[in-house]
């Protein structure tokens, strides 16, 4: 039997909404829901993202970490006649599981990355998994060997390469012109891990490059700091936040993402389809998209890292050939974001 979902309501659940990863998918779900749902309903926080959301969305505003929440959450869902839960990130755990056994809503976690410590998601779970990729299934399927184990694939957006004159004028406004341009996307946190690329290049010193870092966090300051004490400052700009993500990644050689912990980052599908090499710790999803277009390293792994960058900035072109071979796969087709919705459309017509 196939659910008609205009006679239903969804609302999705995120203890954070600001401009991350996950914040920057729901806020995609949600805006894309209202097509196809009867209500949709969000329980965050009021963050910087939620002035992107469409106006039929109806955000409760609520502090979703705060567990004495839980009972208005539930009261809500309960008088809105909520059909679908769908909750991303751990802290939502506790609301998935209680809206399942105490109202029979329909809830659904989103797997997005692996931790290193999987603390309540070890033993709280909804009956509905959905995993970003094959690999985060791979790896936690043991843990759920009787769940609804699904693999959802990650979906992001395919950007436009920008025209060559305005990439020149951007290498102009930043000062990288002749240099091999490195950009590194996102939270400035440990996580991230930036302290591992500044690490590394600072044991490159036969490559004129320069490092774009892009985001704000906690560990700015102690980021910069790092690169005056290895002294290379002068090689790297702290841009801050940016939505002019298609722009810089268009001026960039390559990508670099150093994390700890990953799950699919959105930059590597946006990087993908301007056919930027990439540069990634094997943690999370990262093998799915980064093959012969770029290099995986281990995490920690400092003169590992030093190597694939000069690795590929010595042969440039042919990363580029392999990362535009990959642009243009039909494998990679199936990570655009208009796929993913489909497949989580799928998934709750086909709820039994």
């Amino acid at each position: 039997m196939v659910v008609n979902l205009s006679t239903q309501s969804i609302a999705l659940i995120i203890p954070d909404f600001d401009f991350g990863g996950e914040e920057k998918r729901v806020l995609f779900f949600a805006n894309s829901y209202v097509n196809h749902f009867k209500e949709v309903f969000l329980f965050a926080p009021n963050g910087k993202s939620a002035a992107l959301l469409d106006k039929r969305v109806k955000h409760i505003i609520v502090e979703t970490r705060k567990y004495k929440n839980i009972f208005s959450i539930l009261k809500s869902l309960k008088q809105n006649n909520i059909t679908f839960l769908q909750g991303h990130k751990r802290a939502t755990l506790p609301y998935l599981v209680a809206a399942e056994k105490l109202l029979g809503i329909k809830s659904c976690f989103n797997f997005d990355n692996i931790y290193l410590d999987n603390g309540i998601s070890n033993f709280l779970m909804p009956k509905t998994i959905i995993y970003l990729s094959e690999v985060l299934k791979a790896h936690y399927l043991p843990f759920f060997p009787k769940h609804d184990n699904k693999v959802i694939n990650m979906g992001g957006d395919f950007l436009s390469r920008i025209e060559e004159y305005e990439v020149s004028n951007i290498k102009k406004s930043l000062r990288i012109t002749d240099k091999f341009t490195i950009l590194s996307l996102g939270r400035l946190s440990s996580q991230k891990n930036q302290k591992l690329l500044i690490e590394a290049l600072a044991t490159i010193s036969d490559i004129d490059f320069t490092v774009l870092f892009v985001g704000e966090g906690p560990l700015e300051n102690e980021l910069k700091d790092l690169c005056i004490a290895n002294n290379i400052i002068n090689k790297v700009q702290f841009l801050g936040h940016r939505t002019d993500v298609n722009a810089l990644l268009s001026v960039a050689d390559v990508l670099v993402q150093s994390s700890i912990f990953e799950g699919f980052p959105n930059v590597f599908i946006e990087a993908a389809s301007l056919g930027v090499p990439i540069i990634a710790t094997n943690v999370g999803s990262s093998m799915t998209l980064v093959q012969d277009n770029g290099i995986l390293i281990e995490s920690g792994d400092i003169s590992g890292l030093a190597k694939a960058i000069r690795q590929i900035a010595q042969n440039i072109s042919t990363y580029r050939v392999n990362a535009e071979l990959l642009k243009n796969s039909v494998f990679f087709q199936q990570f655009h974001k208009a796929e993913m919705l489909k497949g989580y459309l799928k998934h709750y017509e086909s709820y039994v």
